[in-house]
């Protein structure tokens, strides 16, 4: 991957994009809002398109393409020479913004040659938030609602201001995080598979990439998700796994997660806190 400067002042604009599209986003949260439902059965309201707006206006200083769930999607014939891009979910987790469970996040990633190597997400109803750099870290903002990024200000102050967190815990607990909303009987299936040759991790539930901060924090040791999912939805988690020290692999190939797909969709997967655990999962398996 290309090495990345900590400087880079298109961190800094995706920093402040996150953090102001989540102020968007709790405006609506605290009243009523309208929801509509996507041609693919998934919810949408205001907040999504508001927080959209925020992020994308923001990005365009960048000069960097954007993509994001909430904006007309590039032709691949377009799309598919770019060597970098901004892959956004500007709320991921509408149904737990819906259900007012506050597990929903907004999540920016930058692709460079088809890998994430920059992602923040955060979590503007439980204020904290996450930030992974490629090869430099990964750290946890715990107040966002103090946490200002001033117009001039450098990334790399910014990230002084946040905890960085401790790669590859070694005394993590045996615990496996799966989707609120998407668990069913072939994730089930799929555990028994990994975990045949092991001891089988106790399960909690969250929603949204939330699940990737706590992975990637430490709080948890596996994340498993049996069926495809939108690119969107794990670019900036992934790119906050792999800047924690941790990794993933789709299941059931065993192959490493790449972005720009012509039907922007990836395979399930398997993450692992730790390339040590990743690496015994698929010894298991033969993969």
């Amino acid at each position: 991957m290309t090495t990345i400067k900590i400087n880079n002042i298109s961190f800094q604009i995706a920093l402040k994009a996150a953090l102001e599209a989540g102020n968007q986003i709790l405006g609506y949260y605290r009243k009523d809002f309208e929801i509509v439902t996507k041609s693919d059965g998934s919810p949408v309201t205001e907040a999504d398109k508001n927080a959209n707006q925020v992020i994308c206006n923001l990005l365009a200083a960048t000069g960097i393409p954007i993509i994001s769930e909430e904006s007309p999607i590039p032709m691949y014939s377009e799309r598919k020479a770019w060597k970098k891009f901004w892959l956004i979910d500007p709320l991921d987790g509408t149904r737990e913004f819906v259900n007012k469970n506050d597990e929903f996040t907004v999540n920016i990633a930058l692709i460079d040659n088809r890998k994430p190597v920059f992602g923040v997400v955060t979590a503007p109803a439980l204020n904290f938030g996450y930030v992974g750099i490629y090869g430099y870290g990964a750290f946890k903002i715990s107040d966002l609602k103090s946490f200002i990024v001033a117009d001039k200000s450098d990334f790399a102050d910014s990230l002084k201001r946040m905890e960085r967190m401790n790669v590859g815990k070694s005394d993590v607990r045996n615990i496996l995080i799966m989707s609120r909303t998407h668990y069913n009987e072939e994730n089930e299936r799929v555990i028994e598979k990994l975990f045949v040759n092991a001891n089988k991790p106790d399960i909690i539930h969250a929603g949204s990439s939330l699940k990737f901060g706590l992975l990637s924090e430490g709080l948890t040791k596996y994340y498993v998700r049996s069926d495809g999912i939108n690119e969107w939805d794990t670019a900036a988690g992934h790119a906050l796994l792999l800047a924690a020290g941790g990794d993933m692999f789709s299941w059931p190939e065993g192959k490493d997660l790449l972005y720009n797909n012509k039907n922007l969709k990836n395979p399930g997967f398997v993450a692992c806190q730790s390339k040590e655990d990743l690496k015994l999962l698929k010894t298991n398996l033969s993969l």
